[in-house]
């Protein structure tokens, strides 16, 4: 039987008995289950910052995953339905298991996700239950430096039934960086308004609007699939695979048909079922679908993006993507043991070995106890590399994956190289720094902190999907970078550039707002570097921003390229970017 399928029918009885009765009618949040004993099945438990409290979740691991240790797997996330799901994971670990032997679908990890009684997989308003925080930047992370998993988004699988099918839409939908495909069966609630709902009584609609979104209908819709996908549409539109699925008596179907028209709307492209005779019905959904169901599965898992592993030399760690070898220079490496490690990202006509020369990381590294890592972009002259930002010299790096080179290259360094994951950090000059923006917007998850220097943005999209620390560099003379944005003022940097820079202030103002940074900040001046530091409210990140009056183009406390031009030498960049890493951390990542 299907996971979501049991999950929703299965548990409430043993749930709602060990939970004293509550407001709403809902028992006390069970953060931590009973084990539930099932073949391939492990109960884990973490400390959740989110919840104030440990929270359990089961996973099935697959019979391949103790075969091949040098094996990593892509992951389904199961979101139950109301009521909870405890009771129905042998069945579900049964089901998984069955149809990964008969080869019907890839081995996988699959997440049997503790969302509560009737979570909703949002944050309450009134505090009791952060789902979607504990989900998002705890469990996630939590799952990909526990187990052995392809950490991207293209290996992800987000599910659910019900109240599941909801909570995947709106996690999916509001954070596409994270989950390329989102599942979404029998969804509810899907309406605009919570007033009423087509499986529950009015009271207890009105008691979940109260307790979970404070009673506010737009704070409902707020929180909606429906909100999200228009929020996000471009991005679903481009690079996730969506499914719908609904039986045509089911109480919730005008909801999920009016879902189905809205992404239409929105020119999001989604599979769109509706099983016809079927009822709010999992094991009838799960027998109609029949072999359809294992097809999505095979195309949904088997997508990811390839990273063929070569032969690392020392020093030196090789990757294929997608056809194309890719390296990084590695410092400080070893297996043993878990330490930070830093990815130093060159410019434009730059190189690894150029940028482990001039950017003071090497002694650093040595000094600090952090690996050094010096990824290498494509190469599109003698020597000369460059990032795949989308929009600065597209002739030369043509169609690069740059995200999942180093989605891979964090992965080997992980599982390989001693890194921790809690502590993975990326910087990067001028064309470096432009990649390491947009990996920090894409990625967010996966670095505990960023520092761009003498760069800017393109455009001020995607939203982040969490909040992330990071350390804005920029020099107030810079010619090639100009803080007011627009076209570079070097003809051949302009001659390479497909759409204006953005104005550094308002890169700054972007991140602060995705940091959820209070105003004013706090404003120090010494010489020539004057420092805006923003405060994080609660559950975010700082901002710093660092303006040299003198500095020009190139890496802070490196020799003048040219006449006219003097880079920042009021500090080293290596060690003002350290000093803001390292005390950083990724507080929802398993050591």
């Amino acid at each position: 039987m299907n996971a979501l399928l049991v999950l929703a029918l299965l548990a409430a009885a043993e749930l709602q008995a060990e939970a004293p009765a509550g407001s709403a009618g809902l028992g006390a949040p069970v953060w931590v289950t009973a084990e539930a004993r099932a073949t391939r099945v492990e109960r884990r438990i973490f400390e959740s910052v989110a919840a104030k409290t440990k929270v359990s979740y089961h996973i099935y691991v697959p019979e391949a995953y103790a075969r091949e240790p040098g094996r990593r797997f892509p992951v389904i996330y199961w979101l139950h339905g109301s009521g909870g799901g405890w009771s129905g994971i042998p069945k579900v670990a049964a089901h998984f298991d069955a149809a990964i032997a008969a080869g019907k679908m890839p081995p996988c990890l699959v997440v049997l996700v503790n969302g509560l009684e009737m979570g909703m997989y949002v944050d309450w308003a009134d505090g009791t239950r952060p789902m979607e925080t504990q989900i998002v930047r705890e469990l996630v992370p939590h799952i990909d430096a526990t187990w052995r998993t392809l950490a991207r988004r293209e290996a992800r699988l987000i599910e659910g039934f019900s109240m599941g099918g909801y909570g995947a839409g709106r996690l999916g939908f509001k954070f596409p960086e994270m989950f390329a495909t989102v599942s979404m069966l029998a969804s509810g609630p899907l309406q605009p308004r919570l007033d009423r709902a087509p499986r529950a009584s009015r009271a207890q609609a009105e008691g979940l609007l109260r307790d979970a979104f404070g009673g506010s209908q737009e704070r409902f819709l707020e929180a909606s699939p429906r909100r999200w996908a228009e929020t996000n549409a471009k991005a679903l539109a481009g690079g996730t695979r969506i499914r719908v699925v609904i039986g045509s008596k089911d109480e919730t179907y005008d909801n999920n048909l009016a879902f189905h028209r809205h992404l239409e709307s929105l020119g999001i492209p989604h599979g769109w079922t509706v099983i016809p005779g079927l009822g709010h019905d999992p094991d009838g959904m799960l027998a109609a679908l029949g072999e359809a169901n294992w097809a999505f599965y095979r195309e949904a898992l088997g997508k990811a993006p390839e990273t063929k592993a070569t032969t690392d030399i020392p020093g030196e760690i090789r990757l294929t993507i997608k056809g194309a070898e890719r390296r990084a220079l590695v410092t400080n490496a070893r297996s043993e043991g878990r330490r930070p490690a830093v990815l130093i990202l060159h410019g434009g006509r730059g190189s690894a070995e150029q940028m482990r020369a001039t950017s003071g990381f090497e002694s650093l590294a040595r000094a600090e106890g952090f690996i050094a890592v010096y990824p290498e972009g494509t190469e599109f002259s003698d020597g000369m590399h460059a990032w795949n930002t989308g929009h600065l010299l597209r002739r030369q790096v043509g169609a690069a994956d740059d995200i999942a080179f180093l989605d891979a290259l964090i992965d080997r360094l992980v599982a390989d190289h001693g890194a921790d994951p809690a502590r993975i950090f990326m910087t990067g000059g001028s064309n470096g720094g432009m990649m390491t923006y947009v990996y920090a917007a894409a990625r967010p998850h996966r670095l505990a902190a960023a520092a761009p220097v003498v760069a800017t943005m393109f455009k001020l999209e995607p939203q982040p999907g969490a909040p992330l620390p990071i350390l804005i560099i920029n020099g107030a003379k810079d010619n090639e970078v100009p803080l007011g944005g627009g076209m570079s003022n070097n003809p051949v940097v302009r001659g390479a550039q497909a759409t204006p820079y953005q104005a550094v202030e308002a890169v700054v103002a972007f991140w602060a707002r995705a940091n959820r940074c209070t105003e004013p900040p706090k404003v120090t001046t010494a010489g020539t570097v004057t420092t805006r530091a923003y405060t994080p409210a609660a559950g975010g990140a700082p901002v710093e921003f660092v303006l040299d009056a003198e500095g020009g183009h190139g890496w802070p406390g490196a020799p003048s390229r040219r006449a006219g031009n003097l880079p920042i030498q009021s500090f080293r960049g290596a060690e003002r970017i350290w000093q803001f890493f390292r005390d950083k951390s990724r507080p929802d990542a398993a050591r």
